[in-house]
């Protein structure tokens, strides 16, 4: 139980690390957004009113109200930010799946997708965060349909490894990703520079938080049409 509590403990410790990392990225691109706003406004001088003017100020003025809405966040005591921490549990992976495809649907419908899902009955409980787990499935199956074209085929699949892990496959139908940066996908900022563009921010916090439940996640080395994201998370202990 005390190892339980200290791997819990460390858990939440580099949770709220990462917040407050990704809430230092944020001020850093905002900054550098507000500031070349106002250089573009001082070197154009454009007239009061005029389209230029009016999409500068609207640049500004969002920008600074995000920027401090962000800056609110990361004023918030250390103590009120672990109320954001890691809670796993014993979860259904299927049923979680079945709930964010849900949510997603109309999106997909409205790009005429088809999306089809391969998940079996008898999976057994995998130890998760239900909240995080949502959040890594909404981003691989937003990316998804992003970057799939009109009428593309989306599938989500999942089975059992032979290491007690469940693994969860997305795959789309993309143009590929060029094998060179394939690896670099999951870094901040990357995008891919040669296809759809795909990368980011959102796969960044991905990966974090399959690796926060002690699982991984990974790119299918597929370089032609087509794309598939794979992680794993490990069983629920005692239940398989």
């Amino acid at each position: 139980m005390e190892s339980l509590a200290q791997d819990t403990n460390k858990q939440t410790t580099e949770h709220v690390d990462f917040v407050a990392a990704i809430i230092h990225e944020l001020k850093t691109s905002l900054t550098a957004i507000i500031a070349s706003a106002e250089l573009i406004a001082e070197e154009t001088r454009p007239d009061e009113g005029s389209v230029q003017w009016r999409l500068l100020q609207s640049i500004l003025r969002n920008a600074h109200r995000l920027n401090e809405r962000v800056g609110s966040l990361g004023d918030m005591p250390r103590q009120q930010m672990q109320d954001l921490r890691f809670q796993p549990e014993a979860v259904e992976v299927g049923t979680v799946i079945t709930s964010v495809c849900e949510r997603i649907h109309p999106r997909i419908q409205a790009r005429r997708q088809t999306l089809t899902l391969d998940v079996p009955d008898s999976l057994p409980l995998v130890t998760a965060d239900p909240v995080h787990l949502e959040q890594i499935l909404l981003t691989l199956l937003s990316n998804a349909s992003k970057f799939s074209p009109g009428e593309g085929r989306i599938k989500v699949s999942t089975w059992q490894d032979d290491r007690a892990n469940v693994v969860t496959q997305v795959s789309d139908s993309c143009g590929g990703i060029p094998a060179e940066e394939q690896e670099r996908i999951f870094e901040a900022h990357y995008q891919v520079q040669k296809t759809d563009g795909r990368g980011g921010l959102g796969l960044t916090i991905a990966r974090f938080l399959v690796e926060l439940h002690g699982g991984r996640i990974w790119l299918a080395g597929q370089t032609g049409p087509g794309c598939s994201f794979f992680f794993s998370l490990p069983m629920a202990r005692g239940v398989g």
